[in-house]
């Protein structure tokens, strides 16, 4: 598959994903812009490039309705985010490679509330969670990634859910507060092996990055060198 048919591949996906629950709406255009998926293409459009994904980049999800149609209005870009700056001097100094990356979410979907922050409103309904994990696992099954990079403490519980007893570790937030528990190696999603890191929330960094433990390293060095020895 080119790379070009991805994101339109999975769009075609995401008709079969059903209703969406309350406080959850639709995105009804996808961007063709540098965003996450649903909202943009979810590749890294700033620079050409051929390579297919080796590495998926998973948020928790896209933004609110608000948000998003300042976007689509052309009053707002997604790059500009916290979450976009920091992770981009994150890999900067991690030397992940932005063009071999598909950027998603877990959850499909855009928040009708005003706060974009905190637990997503479609994960309090465990049928929308199961459809949503059954989308990002046809996600991971079709890129069929290297390595897998989670953003937060859902996503990381959100993905420890397609892989047991794999990923069970990373269970009620464990990925991040446990020490040496935030790189895996031969983590089975459904027979595909790969690798996967967990990441805080971008947005947050600079609050939360100091708890992580990695070897000697603690801190923003803990995840930079994660990340670096997963690209190994």
């Amino acid at each position: 598959m080119r790379i070009q048919k991805l994101p339109g591949v999975f769009i075609k996906k995401l008709q079969e994903l059903g209703e969406y629950p309350d406080k959850v709406k639709l995105v009804e255009k996808m961007l063709d812009i540098t965003a996450f998926f649903p909202g943009g293409r979810g590749l890294w459009l700033e620079q050409d490039s051929t390579d297919f994904p080796s590495i998926l980049i998973l948020g928790q999800d896209f933004s609110t309705v608000k948000a998003f149609e300042a976007m689509v209005a052309g009053n707002k870009a997604d790059l500009d985010s916290p979450t976009w700056k920091n992770l981009i001097k994150l890999f900067d100094e991690s030397d992940v490679d932005l063009k071999k990356c598909f950027f998603s979410n877990v959850f499909m979907g855009l928040r009708d509330t005003e706060k974009m922050t905190g637990k997503f409103p479609g994960a309090r309904d465990k049928d929308f969670v199961n459809r949503n994990l059954t989308f990002l696992l046809f996600q991971i099954e079709t890129i069929k990634p290297k390595l897998v990079i989670t953003i937060g403490r859902p996503v990381s519980e959100m993905v420890a859910k397609l892989s047991r007893p794999d990923l069970e570790c990373w269970d009620k937030g464990k990925a991040l507060s446990s020490p040496d528990n935030g790189y895996k190696t031969n983590i089975s999603f459904n027979g595909h092996i790969c690798k996967c890191v967990a990441l805080e929330h971008t947005s947050m960094r600079n609050s939360n990055v100091k708890r992580r433990v990695y070897g000697n390293y603690r801190g923003h060095g803990a995840e930079v060198e994660m990340l670096k020895d997963a690209l190994k």
